[in-house]
């Protein structure tokens, strides 16, 4: 096997977290959200199950929690959903302008690349093609 080269190296991990850095953090972020919810929850169940003289069991406090976990899960969802249908009825409206200055300013990249001769690069893997 042949050595690797650090610098090599640091660019992959760099161009990875460039890349997926928001989807690490966005996980953490949930599984943080739903340890809270669960530690919450528990507190709460517990709580109520010593102010009805009941001791805290795990085979009734588990359905409970998934109960609301699905039930939130579902607001959430349905929220997305909605958002998403209105961005998309929207989305000619919002981002046409955006989009005819990306095309604007690339036909003139192109017309300068032109002038002065030079090679069109290919395009990266980021590009949409």
């Amino acid at each position: 096997m042949g050595s690797t080269d650090p610098a090599e190296v640091e660019v992959v991990v760099v161009r990875h977290v460039r890349r997926w850095g928001a989807v690490y953090v966005l996980v953490v972020l949930f599984l943080g959200s739903w340890l809270a919810q669960f530690v919450t929850q528990m507190i709460s169940f517990r709580n109520e199950q010593q102010s009805h003289g009941q001791s805290f069991s795990w085979t009734d406090y588990w359905p409970e929690f998934l109960a609301a976990t699905f039930e939130n899960w579902q607001s959430e969802w349905l929220q997305l959903v909605f958002q998403a249908i209105l961005l998309m009825g929207a989305r000619h409206w919002i981002f046409k302008v955006e989009a005819e200055d990306m095309e604007r300013i690339e036909r003139k990249i192109d017309r300068i690349q032109d002038h002065l001769g030079l090679p069109t690069p290919p395009p990266s893997n980021d590009d949409p093609a």
